[in-house]
């Protein structure tokens, strides 16, 4: 707008000076009498048809300032709504996980409870604890799943199965067990004789929850006639005891 005032101002200024120059040529006589009159007023119709255009064009241009803005204006109120929406989103996501990890939390004290009044009143895991898998850990500390001859998953009640029943169904076999709680870790110690063969298996397991955060039985602990299992052969160890009992 300032420019198109100086444009306007300075032809103004133009016009006078052009119609300063007609009057000066007729009263020397370079002009007939009228004929500037004539030339001012048809300068003055021309100028008029600019002027109409100049005026047009600066409604044209205050209109496109206008919608201009108003396209900034929805494009921030749209932005603002947008991250608005993308913080609120964030938030409840938050709070849902932090939901769910009390649920978590509290399941977990509750699973504790029962066991510990299991414990108290029988002196035996929960079922559910001789349903978890059985795993051992490696020296490395990556955890190995154990399985029957048939590569399929054991648990600690599927040994317990296997130890009772062993292999041919006509062995005289006769197995004696005791539980004992350790803290959160349970220890299994098994006395087995068949066929006059005595044999004395001690297994201390504890719940875990793996990195893909499933729920299994660790074995920490394995004793074969009161010799201990070294860590590192421990599940090779186990794998042969598996063996003999499916035999």
């Amino acid at each position: 707008m300032g420019n198109a005032d100086w444009s306007l101002d300075h032809l103004e200024h133009d016009l006078l000076d052009g119609f300063a120059l007609l009057g000066g040529a007729e009263r020397s006589g370079g002009l007939a009498a009228g004929e500037s009159a004539a030339l001012a007023d048809g300068v003055l119709r021309c100028m008029s048809g600019a002027l109409q255009k100049v005026s047009e064009s600066l409604e044209i241009q205050a209109g496109l300032r206008r919608d201009l803005a108003a396209l900034r204006e929805e494009l921030r109120q749209s932005r603002d709504g947008r991250a608005a929406l993308e913080a609120a989103q964030d938030k409840r996501l938050r709070e849902l996980e932090a939901e769910v990890a009390a649920l978590r939390q509290e399941r977990e004290g509750l699973e504790r409870a029962l066991d510990d009044l299991s414990g108290t009143v029988r002196q035996l895991p929960p079922e559910r604890f001789l349903a978890y898998p059985l795993v051992l850990r490696s020296p490395q500390g990556d955890f190995l799943g154990i399985t029957d001859k048939s590569a399929q998953p054991m648990c600690l009640a599927d040994f317990l199965l296997l130890v009772e029943r062993g292999g041919a169904p006509a062995r005289d076999r006769v197995v004696g067990s005791l539980w004992e709680r350790h803290g959160q870790a349970w220890c299994l110690t098994l006395s087995i004789s068949d066929a006059g063969r005595k044999r004395c298996l001690t297994l201390e397991s504890e719940p875990c929850r793996t990195p893909s955060n499933n729920q299994v039985a660790l074995l920490t602990r394995l004793m074969v006639d009161g010799a201990p299992a070294p860590q590192e052969y421990m599940l090779q160890m186990f794998r042969q005891l598996r063996d003999s009992l499916q035999e």
